[in-house]
Protein backbone atom coordinates (compact mmCIF):
# COMPACT_ATOMS: atom_id res chain seq x y z
CA UNK A 1 0.00 0.00 0.00
CA UNK A 2 0.87 3.45 -0.93
CA UNK A 3 1.05 5.54 1.89
CA UNK A 4 -0.47 9.03 1.87
CA UNK A 5 1.90 11.96 1.84
CA UNK A 6 -0.55 13.42 4.52
CA UNK A 7 -2.56 10.38 6.39
CA UNK A 8 -5.80 11.45 8.36
CA UNK A 9 -4.24 9.44 11.26
CA UNK A 10 -1.25 9.09 12.62
CA UNK A 11 -0.96 6.35 15.50
CA UNK A 12 1.58 5.77 18.17
CA UNK A 13 2.94 2.61 19.65
CA UNK A 14 5.62 2.87 22.16
CA UNK A 15 7.00 -0.21 23.20
CA UNK A 16 9.05 -1.96 25.19
CA UNK A 17 10.38 -5.50 25.80
CA UNK A 18 6.92 -6.85 24.09
CA UNK A 19 7.82 -9.67 21.76
CA UNK A 20 4.86 -10.96 22.83
CA UNK A 21 2.17 -8.67 21.96
CA UNK A 22 3.86 -6.27 19.03
CA UNK A 23 3.52 -7.82 15.52
CA UNK A 24 -0.02 -9.48 16.88
CA UNK A 25 -1.18 -5.76 17.76
CA UNK A 26 0.59 -4.18 14.03
CA UNK A 27 -1.46 -6.84 12.15
CA UNK A 28 -4.73 -5.68 13.84
CA UNK A 29 -3.84 -2.11 13.70
CA UNK A 30 -3.23 -2.49 10.33
CA UNK A 31 -6.72 -4.51 10.03
CA UNK A 32 -8.48 -0.82 10.84
CA UNK A 33 -11.46 -0.17 8.40
CA UNK A 34 -9.99 3.06 8.25
CA UNK A 35 -7.24 2.88 6.19
CA UNK A 36 -5.51 6.51 5.73
CA UNK A 37 -3.63 6.19 8.69
CA UNK A 38 0.45 5.89 9.54
CA UNK A 39 1.65 3.78 12.53
CA UNK A 40 4.32 4.85 14.32
CA UNK A 41 6.44 2.46 16.16
CA UNK A 42 8.58 3.77 18.85
CA UNK A 43 10.77 0.92 20.26
CA UNK A 44 12.35 2.25 23.36
CA UNK A 45 15.35 0.70 23.70
CA UNK A 46 13.85 -3.04 23.76
CA UNK A 47 16.73 -5.86 24.98
CA UNK A 48 14.31 -8.57 23.09
CA UNK A 49 13.09 -8.98 18.97
CA UNK A 50 10.05 -5.94 19.64
CA UNK A 51 12.09 -4.11 17.01
CA UNK A 52 12.99 -7.16 15.08
CA UNK A 53 9.18 -8.11 14.91
CA UNK A 54 8.05 -4.82 14.43
CA UNK A 55 10.38 -4.12 11.30
CA UNK A 56 9.28 -7.07 9.85
CA UNK A 57 5.92 -6.15 9.75
CA UNK A 58 6.78 -2.99 8.28
CA UNK A 59 8.74 -4.20 5.41
CA UNK A 60 5.63 -5.72 4.32
CA UNK A 61 3.29 -2.38 4.90
CA UNK A 62 4.65 1.05 4.53
CA UNK A 63 2.30 3.05 6.85
CA UNK A 64 4.51 1.17 9.53
CA UNK A 65 7.60 3.02 10.65
CA UNK A 66 9.65 1.70 13.42
CA UNK A 67 12.03 4.33 15.61
CA UNK A 68 14.53 2.79 17.71
CA UNK A 69 15.22 4.75 20.66
CA UNK A 70 19.01 4.23 21.71
CA UNK A 71 18.41 4.82 25.56
CA UNK A 72 14.83 3.83 27.12
CA UNK A 73 13.51 6.84 28.61
CA UNK A 74 10.00 5.46 29.43
CA UNK A 75 6.36 5.03 27.38
CA UNK A 76 6.32 9.34 28.51
CA UNK A 77 9.41 9.78 26.54
CA UNK A 78 8.52 7.30 23.61
CA UNK A 79 5.04 9.67 23.02
CA UNK A 80 6.77 12.89 22.96
CA UNK A 81 9.23 11.18 20.18
CA UNK A 82 6.88 9.72 18.40
CA UNK A 83 4.48 12.91 18.51
CA UNK A 84 7.47 14.65 17.03
CA UNK A 85 7.34 12.46 13.86
CA UNK A 86 3.32 12.19 13.50
CA UNK A 87 2.03 14.05 10.79
CA UNK A 88 -1.33 12.85 10.46
CA UNK A 89 -4.71 15.54 11.35
CA UNK A 90 -5.39 13.18 14.04
CA UNK A 91 -3.58 11.36 16.86
CA UNK A 92 -4.41 7.90 18.25
CA UNK A 93 -1.89 6.48 21.03
CA UNK A 94 -2.47 2.63 21.73
CA UNK A 95 -1.09 0.46 24.19
CA UNK A 96 0.29 -2.81 22.38
CA UNK A 97 -0.85 -5.05 25.12
CA UNK A 98 -4.68 -4.10 24.95
CA UNK A 99 -7.53 -5.11 22.57
CA UNK A 100 -9.46 -2.76 20.22
CA UNK A 101 -11.86 -2.55 17.83
CA UNK A 102 -11.65 -2.58 14.08
CA UNK A 103 -13.78 0.12 13.28
CA UNK A 104 -12.44 2.71 16.04
CA UNK A 105 -10.37 4.85 13.81
CA UNK A 106 -13.65 4.86 11.18
CA UNK A 107 -16.22 6.15 14.05
CA UNK A 108 -14.10 8.17 16.15
CA UNK A 109 -12.65 10.07 12.76
CA UNK A 110 -16.44 10.40 11.29
CA UNK A 111 -17.59 12.08 14.82
CA UNK A 112 -14.77 14.33 15.31
CA UNK A 113 -15.28 15.70 11.83
CA UNK A 114 -19.23 15.46 11.74
CA UNK A 115 -19.24 17.39 15.03
CA UNK A 116 -16.06 20.08 14.26
CA UNK A 117 -14.35 18.18 17.63
CA UNK A 118 -11.04 18.50 18.93
CA UNK A 119 -11.51 14.95 20.80
CA UNK A 120 -13.67 12.24 20.28
CA UNK A 121 -13.53 9.91 23.22
CA UNK A 122 -15.53 6.41 23.34
CA UNK A 123 -16.57 3.90 25.54
CA UNK A 124 -13.88 1.15 26.93
CA UNK A 125 -14.02 -1.52 29.32
CA UNK A 126 -11.39 -3.60 30.89
CA UNK A 127 -10.84 -6.90 31.94
CA UNK A 128 -7.63 -9.58 33.34
CA UNK A 129 -5.65 -10.56 31.21
CA UNK A 130 -6.89 -13.57 29.03
CA UNK A 131 -10.39 -13.56 31.18
CA UNK A 132 -13.01 -11.90 29.25
CA UNK A 133 -15.71 -12.97 31.73
CA UNK A 134 -13.98 -10.03 33.61
CA UNK A 135 -14.87 -6.95 31.29
CA UNK A 136 -16.04 -4.16 33.11
CA UNK A 137 -16.74 -1.00 32.08
CA UNK A 138 -13.98 1.60 32.46
CA UNK A 139 -15.96 4.20 31.48
CA UNK A 140 -19.42 4.58 29.80
CA UNK A 141 -21.52 6.90 27.15
CA UNK A 142 -24.96 6.74 26.49
CA UNK A 143 -25.56 8.63 24.12
CA UNK A 144 -23.15 10.42 20.87
CA UNK A 145 -23.12 14.12 22.41
CA UNK A 146 -20.99 17.83 21.92
CA UNK A 147 -19.62 18.60 25.49
CA UNK A 148 -18.07 22.36 25.42
CA UNK A 149 -16.39 24.72 28.12
CA UNK A 150 -17.52 23.01 31.89
CA UNK A 151 -19.44 20.07 30.62
CA UNK A 152 -16.65 18.89 28.63
CA UNK A 153 -13.92 19.04 31.38
CA UNK A 154 -16.83 17.40 34.12
CA UNK A 155 -16.84 14.62 31.16
CA UNK A 156 -13.07 13.93 30.73
CA UNK A 157 -12.18 14.43 34.85
CA UNK A 158 -15.43 11.93 35.56
CA UNK A 159 -14.31 9.34 33.17
CA UNK A 160 -11.16 7.58 32.10
CA UNK A 161 -7.53 9.93 32.09
CA UNK A 162 -6.20 7.20 30.06
CA UNK A 163 -4.90 8.01 26.21
CA UNK A 164 -6.22 4.83 24.28
CA UNK A 165 -10.26 5.48 23.54
CA UNK A 166 -9.19 9.12 22.41
CA UNK A 167 -8.47 10.56 19.29
CA UNK A 168 -6.92 14.12 19.52
CA UNK A 169 -6.78 16.73 16.78
CA UNK A 170 -3.30 17.03 16.41
CA UNK A 171 -2.91 21.12 16.97
CA UNK A 172 -4.31 20.55 20.28
CA UNK A 173 -1.29 18.36 22.26
CA UNK A 174 1.56 20.45 21.17
CA UNK A 175 5.02 20.14 21.71
CA UNK A 176 6.21 17.22 24.48
CA UNK A 177 2.84 16.82 26.52
CA UNK A 178 3.50 13.87 28.79
CA UNK A 179 6.14 15.02 31.34
CA UNK A 180 8.68 12.16 32.36
CA UNK A 181 6.62 9.87 34.59
CA UNK A 182 7.00 6.14 34.84
CA UNK A 183 3.42 5.99 35.28
CA UNK A 184 0.47 8.50 35.04
CA UNK A 185 1.75 10.60 32.67
CA UNK A 186 -1.37 9.53 30.16
CA UNK A 187 -3.26 11.18 32.79
CA UNK A 188 -1.02 13.69 33.39
CA UNK A 189 -0.84 14.37 29.64
CA UNK A 190 -4.47 14.62 29.25
CA UNK A 191 -4.64 17.08 31.99
CA UNK A 192 -2.10 19.32 30.63
CA UNK A 193 -4.54 19.82 27.05
CA UNK A 194 -7.84 20.14 28.67
CA UNK A 195 -7.66 24.29 28.35
CA UNK A 196 -6.88 23.30 24.31
CA UNK A 197 -10.52 21.23 23.85
CA UNK A 198 -12.69 23.38 22.92
CA UNK A 199 -15.04 21.01 22.15
CA UNK A 200 -15.55 17.01 22.49
CA UNK A 201 -17.57 14.19 21.49
CA UNK A 202 -18.30 11.53 23.19
CA UNK A 203 -19.11 8.02 21.19
CA UNK A 204 -21.09 5.89 22.76
CA UNK A 205 -19.52 2.41 21.38
CA UNK A 206 -17.42 0.29 23.30
CA UNK A 207 -13.93 0.64 20.64
CA UNK A 208 -11.54 -0.24 23.38
CA UNK A 209 -10.33 -3.03 25.75
CA UNK A 210 -7.97 -2.11 27.94
CA UNK A 211 -6.44 -5.31 29.37
CA UNK A 212 -4.29 -5.36 32.99
CA UNK A 213 -1.92 -8.58 33.48
CA UNK A 214 0.33 -9.90 35.64
CA UNK A 215 3.44 -7.36 36.11
CA UNK A 216 1.95 -3.97 34.88
CA UNK A 217 2.03 -1.11 36.78
CA UNK A 218 -1.09 -1.09 37.97
CA UNK A 219 -1.38 -5.08 38.63
CA UNK A 220 1.62 -6.07 40.92
CA UNK A 221 4.88 -3.80 39.01
CA UNK A 222 6.50 -0.76 40.70
CA UNK A 223 4.10 0.97 43.29
CA UNK A 224 4.41 5.08 42.62
CA UNK A 225 1.99 6.40 44.12
CA UNK A 226 3.88 9.24 44.66
CA UNK A 227 2.82 9.88 40.99
CA UNK A 228 -0.59 10.64 41.77
CA UNK A 229 0.01 13.57 43.98
CA UNK A 230 2.44 15.05 40.59
CA UNK A 231 -0.96 14.53 38.96
CA UNK A 232 -2.51 17.00 41.73
CA UNK A 233 -0.37 19.60 41.12
CA UNK A 234 -0.43 19.14 37.51
CA UNK A 235 -4.23 19.77 37.43
CA UNK A 236 -4.32 22.73 39.79
CA UNK A 237 -2.29 24.56 37.33
CA UNK A 238 -4.62 23.58 34.38
CA UNK A 239 -7.77 23.20 35.80
CA UNK A 240 -6.73 26.81 37.14
CA UNK A 241 -7.40 27.70 33.35
CA UNK A 242 -11.04 27.75 33.86
CA UNK A 243 -14.15 29.84 35.15
CA UNK A 244 -13.78 29.34 39.15
CA UNK A 245 -17.85 28.32 38.99
CA UNK A 246 -20.02 26.39 41.40
CA UNK A 247 -19.94 23.52 39.96
CA UNK A 248 -16.28 23.55 38.10
CA UNK A 249 -15.16 23.67 41.87
CA UNK A 250 -17.33 20.53 42.60
CA UNK A 251 -16.31 18.66 39.24
CA UNK A 252 -12.56 19.54 40.66
CA UNK A 253 -13.00 18.04 44.11
CA UNK A 254 -14.51 15.13 42.50
CA UNK A 255 -11.42 14.78 40.41
CA UNK A 256 -9.10 15.48 43.79
CA UNK A 257 -11.02 12.86 45.90
CA UNK A 258 -10.44 9.74 43.10
CA UNK A 259 -7.18 10.61 42.17
CA UNK A 260 -6.01 10.72 46.31
CA UNK A 261 -8.61 7.62 46.71
CA UNK A 262 -6.50 5.79 43.50
CA UNK A 263 -2.90 6.55 45.48
CA UNK A 264 -4.05 5.08 48.91
CA UNK A 265 -5.36 2.01 47.00
CA UNK A 266 -1.91 1.73 45.36
CA UNK A 267 -0.04 2.92 48.55
CA UNK A 268 -1.63 0.13 50.53
CA UNK A 269 -1.03 -2.41 47.46
CA UNK A 270 2.45 -2.96 49.24
CA UNK A 271 3.58 -4.13 52.38
CA UNK A 272 6.75 -1.46 52.03
CA UNK A 273 7.61 1.85 50.29
CA UNK A 274 4.67 3.60 50.48
CA UNK A 275 3.35 3.32 54.11
CA UNK A 276 4.86 7.36 54.96
CA UNK A 277 2.99 8.57 51.72
CA UNK A 278 -0.21 6.67 52.59
CA UNK A 279 -0.38 8.24 56.53
CA UNK A 280 0.28 11.76 55.06
CA UNK A 281 -2.91 11.46 52.18
CA UNK A 282 -6.30 10.67 54.19
CA UNK A 283 -5.38 14.27 55.46
CA UNK A 284 -4.97 15.89 51.80
CA UNK A 285 -8.69 15.06 51.30
CA UNK A 286 -11.54 17.05 52.42
CA UNK A 287 -15.03 15.54 53.87
CA UNK A 288 -16.77 18.01 51.64
CA UNK A 289 -14.74 16.45 48.79
CA UNK A 290 -15.56 12.77 49.91
CA UNK A 291 -19.41 13.49 50.14
CA UNK A 292 -19.34 15.32 46.45
CA UNK A 293 -17.61 12.53 45.23
CA UNK A 294 -20.25 9.87 46.69
CA UNK A 295 -22.72 9.83 44.28
CA UNK A 296 -20.31 9.55 41.01
CA UNK A 297 -17.55 7.55 42.23
CA UNK A 298 -18.30 4.88 44.30
CA UNK A 299 -14.96 3.42 44.65
CA UNK A 300 -13.34 6.64 45.56
CA UNK A 301 -16.21 7.88 48.07
CA UNK A 302 -15.46 4.29 50.28
CA UNK A 303 -11.75 4.56 49.73
CA UNK A 304 -11.27 7.75 51.42
CA UNK A 305 -13.80 7.59 53.70
CA UNK A 306 -12.60 4.63 54.95
CA UNK A 307 -9.23 6.40 55.34
CA UNK A 308 -10.53 9.17 57.72
CA UNK A 309 -12.81 6.64 59.56
CA UNK A 310 -9.82 3.95 60.08
CA UNK A 311 -6.79 3.83 58.20
CA UNK A 312 -5.09 0.61 59.82
CA UNK A 313 -8.00 -1.32 59.04
CA UNK A 314 -8.72 -0.06 55.79
CA UNK A 315 -5.31 -0.72 55.00
CA UNK A 316 -5.53 -4.29 56.26
CA UNK A 317 -8.66 -4.44 54.22
CA UNK A 318 -7.10 -2.76 50.25
CA UNK A 319 -4.19 -4.81 51.25
CA UNK A 320 -6.13 -8.31 51.59
CA UNK A 321 -8.32 -7.65 48.63
CA UNK A 322 -5.25 -6.98 46.19
CA UNK A 323 -5.99 -7.51 42.84
CA UNK A 324 -9.80 -6.62 43.35
CA UNK A 325 -11.16 -4.29 40.99
CA UNK A 326 -11.23 -1.79 43.32
CA UNK A 327 -7.68 -1.16 42.69
CA UNK A 328 -7.99 -0.72 38.92
CA UNK A 329 -11.01 1.89 38.47
CA UNK A 330 -9.66 4.44 36.35
CA UNK A 331 -10.22 8.44 37.13
CA UNK A 332 -9.47 11.64 34.99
Amino acid sequence: MTPASHPKVSIILPVYNAESYVKGALLRLLDQTFIDFELIVVDDSSMDRTRDLAQSVARQDVRVRVIELPVNGGVASARNDGLALATGTYVWFVDVDDAWDDGFLARTVDALERRSADLAVCSAVHRFGSDWSSNEFVVRYRNENVLEGIEAVESLLAGSGALWNKLFRRDVLGLNPFPPLRSKSDHAGVLLVLPELRRIVTVPEVLYTYVQRDGSISNGGNPQPQNFLVLLGIAAASLGQFPNTRRFRHAHARFRCSIIARALREAWRYPTGASELAKQLPTMVTWREVLLTGASDRRAFVTCAAAKIAPRSAKRAFRHIGRNRWTTQGAV
